[in-house]
């Protein structure tokens, strides 16, 4: 077989990087990706194509990396089809015994055992003068859609995973599977105004606006911009396409005079009554656009001197508090881990206002299971 040309060996390097060959215009026209476009792309991913000599070495590197690593880095498998890992050894530990720990997002885990030499053989090859061979682990059948971290150990050797579980499709709504058609309309929730909010659009402006639009417009449904966690920071961090996490929702939506908690301070009613408050809400509400910093500077104000109030209840031990430390035992290290990304990032944010992300942090908060982070949660549990 000819060894591969200049062009082959791009291609294959470009494709395995998921770099598409070309696309259509909207005029039916298609454009193939040049060459240039190829190597600077490959480049930007830090690999050399200038010559075959370098991206046969890159391809030849990539293969190493892909068959010496016991399982990928991360796997997406769907929710309908048998859920399998697969596994790569040398052909000496073939019939080794995998232990495969599955923790889940709730933290609990749980451990099996697949006997390697009971499961057939999917690929192999040559590495080195070495055999590898490649076999799907069965996993549990049952796993429910979610993000899973998964530590397989085949003798000395050991390795993580992430692997996601995942819908074949998008959910749609029952009512709309036989083809029936429905017309509603889209907002984005931070741009509604009212004599209630505080300068942006929250949960009570979204529940008149549904009234409005079932019994005026007769809609079928409202369309929504995402409402995850964003910093509430500008320029960079406003957008509610660039979430810090997908999984918990602005607290700027949240209507804070409805808040039960709120209600019962004395402390927060007097200061939302105060002229200085009271001036301050009048000019977020006439403010031409949302003012992200000073909305969620004054409702994380608000909410703290709620969650005082709620403190008396925990301490109490109330229904109330049962079921929010039921909440924080359902939603397991994800909502800790969250919650002290919130806190780190406030108190950070506010003594070096340059610091945008968590990459910009000092290095011993930049892991969330370090010393340094471990003693920030406990002297800042309240934050």
């Amino acid at each position: 077989m000819p060894p591969e040309t200049y062009e082959q060996l791009l291609d294959r390097a470009a494709a395995l990087r998921g770099i598409d060959p070309g696309y259509w215009d909207i005029w039916g026209k298609y454009h193939a990706a040049q060459t240039a476009v190829k190597q600077a792309i490959l480049a930007s991913a830090g690999i050399s194509a200038g010559s075959a000599e370098e991206l046969e070495r890159a391809l030849a590197e990539r293969k190493r990396r892909e068959w010496t690593r016991l399982v990928p880095a991360s796997l997406v498998a769907s929710q309908a089809v048998s859920h399998q890992l697969p596994i790569s050894v040398p052909a000496e530990l073939a019939g080794q015994t995998a232990a495969i720990t599955i923790e889940h997002e709730t933290g609990q885990s749980e451990t099996l055992e697949v006997k390697l030499a009971d499961v057939a053989e999917a690929e192999s090859t040559e590495i080195d003068g070495r055999r590898w061979i490649r076999k799907p682990a069965p996993l549990p059948a049952d796993l429910p859609l979610g993000y899973y971290r998964l530590t397989v150990r085949v003798g000395a050797e050991s390795a993580e995973t992430r692997y996601i579980v995942t819908p074949d499709r998008a959910w749609n709504a029952p009512v709309l599977r036989d083809g029936t058609r429905a017309a509603g309309i889209s907002v984005s929730l931070y741009g509604l105004r009212s004599t209630a909010n505080w300068g942006c659009g929250d949960f009570r402006d979204l529940r008149g606006l549904i009234d409005w639009a079932k019994a005026e417009l007769h809609a079928s449904f409202v369309g929504l911009n995402p409402l995850h966690a964003i910093h509430n920071r500008r320029p960079f961090n406003t957008s509610p396409y660039l979430p810090n996490c997908i999984f918990y929702q602005n607290f700027l939506y949240l209507d804070v005079e409805r808040i039960e908690d709120f209600q019962r301070s004395r402390r927060a009613l007097r200061c939302l009554n105060s002229p200085e408050t009271q001036r301050e809400l009048a000019e977020l509400r006439a403010a031409p656009f949302v003012e992200y910093e000073r909305v969620a500077a004054l409702k994380l104000r608000f909410l703290k001197l709620a969650f005082l109030e709620f403190l008396r209840e925990w301490r109490s031990d109330t229904p109330r508090a049962c079921g929010f430390r039921e909440f924080r035992q359902l939603e397991g290290r994800l909502l800790e881990r969250f919650a002290t990304y919130c806190a780190l990032d406030e108190y950070l944010h506010r003594g070096h206002p340059d610091m945008w992300t968590w990459r910009d942090w000092p290095a011993e908060f930049q892991d969330p299971d370090s010393p340094a982070t471990r003693e920030f949660q406990s002297r800042h549990w309240r934050s």
